[in-house]
């Protein structure tokens, strides 16, 4: 489906418990699920002042047809600057390093071609009132928090997950990724993406970047583009997308928390989309062959040097009393791979000089769940030596 715009006026055993480990942190499985009450005046006026510091003053705004509003913001204006460790950050506009030739050609659209800021703005997706709402969900539910990661459920809320974990030195990684609209209930959510992570579990530096069905922070059951990180184990640092400083945004026609409104079909064509972190002196977040932003290195105190650990695949969030959602298309791998099957192909380690294949016996494929997700590592079609498929219809009680 085509989006259409309306301009609007200016304005194995410690392998596993690692990765549960960081599943759990990345997810934060606190507290339980709850009705949330009549948001208080005094609530509502600081929410509003909340908007006034994350949305900075438009230079030019689009509105999509999912109601999202899109604006043009000044790139040394943007909400990211606020933090007070990049008060004088000059923003780097590409990578230096990074060899242009990662850069070049066309590249999927997310937006029509008229949709583009101008030149010194960057296109930034507008915070709304709901989204702080449903970020003081997620902070209740203990995002923030050290988690309790020897647990699976806590407190009525629960997760699964089905993954493949490398864990030797990196720079990053990227991979390409079918996606897919699995079908949630608003107390749900259902994800697939890349994490970097390194760093003590109290402390745990962590980036992370693909595509879900959120519906933890979004009310719809659209996929969408979505990003996170946290530089202290959510103690104090974290949150996705644009709702708190520090991720740069540099493109003038991507913005985090757009729709992904090409979707695979179960048996039919695929939609894919290419995801790369890479460091380059800062963390930069790639989408095919364009850099939409990157998290400043001074954000983190163990992923200076690179991390330790990247995992890909998929997770879901579901309280403990409802059927988990499905994962990825909904079917498990043993099911049915090609055109049937969620993947991970293409899926490489950042060197800092050249992407290289990891080695099969260096991924480690990991279902905490097996009878409701399945995670299944395949030969792949040279040069690339693995695939990865995972997912699962859900319907468990977690």
């Amino acid at each position: 489906m085509t989006t259409r715009f309306m301009i609007l006026p200016t304005r194995r055993s410690r392998n596993f418990v690692l990765l549960l480990m960081l599943i759990q942190i990345m997810f934060g499985l606190l507290h339980s699920v709850q009705d949330w009450q009549t948001i208080s005046e005094e609530e509502n006026l600081e929410m509003e002042r909340q908007l006034k510091v994350i949305n900075k003053p438009p230079i030019k705004s689009f509105k999509t047809d999912y109601g999202d509003i899109l604006d043009c913001i000044d790139v040394y204006k943007q909400h990211a600057f606020d933090h007070p460790l990049l008060k004088d950050h000059k923003v780097q506009m590409e990578p230096k390093n990074i060899p242009k030739s990662m850069m070049e050609g066309k590249f999927p659209r997310l937006l029509p071609k008229n949709i583009k800021c101008p030149p010194g703005s960057v296109l930034i997706r507008r915070t709304t009132k709901e989204d702080l709402v449903m970020a003081k969900k997620m902070k209740a539910l203990g995002l923030n928090h050290r988690p309790s990661f020897h647990l699976r459920t806590t407190n009525g809320v629960a997760k699964s997950f089905a993954t493949v974990h490398y864990g030797k030195h990196n720079f990053g990684a990227k991979t390409r990724m079918n996606v897919w609209t699995p079908s949630t209930l608003p107390s749900q959510s259902s994800m697939a993406g890349i994490w970097i992570a390194n760093g003590p579990r109290e402390d745990l530096n962590i980036i992370e970047a693909g595509w879900g069905v959120f519906r933890f922070l979004f009310s719809d059951n659209r996929t969408r583009l979505l990003s996170y990180w946290t530089g202290d184990g959510h103690k104090t640092t974290g949150c996705y997308n644009y709702l708190c400083p520090g991720f740069v945004q540099v493109h003038r026609e991507i913005s985090l928390g757009l729709v992904l409104d090409h979707i695979s079909v179960y048996n039919g064509a695929q939609s894919d989309i290419e995801i790369g972190i890479l460091r380059d002196g800062e963390w930069w977040l790639k989408y095919f062959n364009q850099f939409i932003g990157y998290w400043p290195q001074k954000l983190f105190f163990y992923m200076y040097g690179g991390a330790n650990n990247v995992v890909w695949g998929g997770s879901v969030l579901s309280p403990a009393n409802q059927p988990s959602p499905p994962m990825g298309s909904g079917h498990f791998p043993k099911d049915g791979l090609q055109n049937k099957a969620a993947y991970f192909k293409d899926t490489q380690i950042w060197n800092e000089v050249n992407l290289i294949y990891p080695e099969p016996n260096q991924l480690v494929p990991s279902s905490d769940r097996s009878d409701c997700y399945e995670a299944k590592l395949t030969p792949g079609v040279a040069p690339n030596p693995m695939d990865f498929y995972y997912g699962g219809p859900g319907q468990c009680a977690l």
